[in-house]
């Protein structure tokens, strides 16, 4: 069996970081497997004509990265669940394979970061970010907040506005602020992934409830409040994850006014809000005294910024700040500083109208691509939601499509409880770098689909 064997001679440093750097590399590109045994320390050193000293602490830096595991008496292996960790992007990296179990934020548009740097370290004020700020954010930066707020058709205060280090974060925040385990939260029947987590890790019951094309069924909604005692609700109204289904404003009027009847929380989570467009009035316009507003920036503008702004009401304030501070204590000033300026700049707006535009192209290609069967899209939707036709279940034909270099995610991680499976599959749009291997990746999804 030949070991595996790193090219370093091109890469400037510390050579145990061009090691790491190696091992990391060819783990994305798929060349090093989980449980895959690396070459001893002396064998190392031997190839690379480095000291054996060297090669120990690359394994260590790598083993620090998470890359590796070492066993007593058989040597030093790739980790198993080390392709998991990167898979954002080992799936981008590999040759032939084309991702569509992400909903990437079309990272080939970001805005130019180096610009912003550099912008930022002309600015005599950035050194002050290097200092403790109020858990919520400076004002300066929840006020760009509340400006962008507004692009949601909320008029946001400043006041209410806290910064946190992503939707994730801010969900997670809510949910430890305002449940307590033990406490029960409606969510469609389908639903966002991290939802379901979430909810585990804070001993939180998920309630499912009907849903149809336009979202949670206010009726369903109503009976399960009769029918458990329920604290919250979980919605996405504008695209919801992963059916795509966008919420008519007057059902939104139906759900909020049940909301009051019950004293529920209401958490809204529109993370595909702008980039679909067409937002209607948010919850946190119609019942503004109880609802969370979260705003992420994730896939409108940047994923790797994790900035989004949390929306509260005045009376939680206390809890969500405390929240926060318990979690990570404020969100990086750089990275909300980074943020504020391109609200206010105008490249928040350029990037999020770039990528609609870029969005807008391949939800054509698949609507066309997949014209005669069940599939749900928004115009400008970074996924769209296939209904399998028969007699495919989604763990079979997911797992048939990763043979065939197509990465998607099986049906039942959206699925609450014991709910029936869909047998349906959300293909990620934005995954794929270009729309050329979309394409080619839609045609095998077609050619699956036809030869069953």
């Amino acid at each position: 069996m030949t070991m595996w064997q790193p090219n370093i001679s091109d890469r400037n440093g510390p050579r145990y970081i061009a090691i790491a750097d190696a091992i990391e590399i060819d783990i994305k590109k798929g060349k090093l497997d989980p449980g895959t045994r690396l070459p001893t320390h002396r064998d190392m050193a031997d190839w690379l004509g480095v000291t054996v000293g060297t090669v120990t602490r690359g394994y260590a830096e790598a083993a620090r990265r998470g890359l590796l595991r070492g066993e007593t008496g058989r040597g030093t292996f790739v980790g198993t669940k080390v392709h998991q960790q990167l898979i954002c992007h080992q799936e981008k990296i590999k040759a032939g394979v084309v991702d569509m179990k992400l909903t990437l934020p079309f990272e080939m548009h970001n805005p130019d970061l180096g610009q912003a740097l550099k912008e930022a370290a002309q600015d005599p004020a950035t050194q002050a970010l290097l200092a403790y700020y109020p858990s919520v954010g400076r004002q300066i930066d929840r006020e760009a907040g509340a400006e962008w707020l507004r692009r949601y058709n909320l008029e946001a205060d400043p006041d209410n506005v806290c910064i946190t280090v992503g939707g994730q974060n801010s969900l997670a925040v809510t949910l430890s602020a305002m449940f307590r385990p033990g406490d029960s939260v409606a969510v469609e029947g389908i639903t966002y992934p991290l939802i379901k987590t979430l909810a585990h890790r804070f001993h939180i019951k998920l309630i499912p409830v009907d849903q149809d094309e336009f979202g949670m069924v206010p009726e369903s909604l109503e009976d399960a409040c009769r029918q458990n005692t329920i604290q919250g609700i979980y919605v996405m109204p504008t695209c919801q994850n992963p059916t795509t289904a966008r919420m008519p404003e007057y059902r939104r009027h139906e759900i909020a006014e049940i909301t009051r009847r019950h004293d529920l929380i209401v958490m809204e989570d529109d993370a595909y809000g702008l980039t679909v467009g067409d937002f209607g009035v948010p919850f946190a316009a119609l019942v503004p005294e109880r609802t969370f507003f979260i705003a992420s920036l994730s896939k409108s503008i940047a994923g790797g910024m994790r900035v989004a702004y949390l929306h509260a009401p005045s009376r939680h304030l206390s809890a969500i700040k405390s929240a926060i501070s318990d979690m990570v204590w404020m969100t990086p000033p750089l990275m909300a500083d980074i943020a504020r300026r391109w609200i206010t700049d105008g490249t928040a707006d350029l990037t999020l109208a770039t990528k609609r535009k870029e969005a807008a192209r391949r939800t054509q290609l698949a609507t066309r691509m997949l014209k005669g069967l069940d599939f749900t899209v928004q115009k400008t939707s970074y996924f769209g939601w296939l209904k399998l036709p028969e007699p495919w279940t989604s763990s079979d034909f997911v797992r048939i499509a990763e043979k065939n270099d197509i990465h998607l995610s099986t049906d039942d991680i959206f699925v609450v409880g014991r709910q029936p499976l869909p047998h349906a599959v959300r293909l990620g749009l934005s995954g794929a770098p270009t729309i050329e291997e979309l394409e080619s990746g839609m045609e095998k999804i077609l050619t699956i689909l036809n030869h069953q």
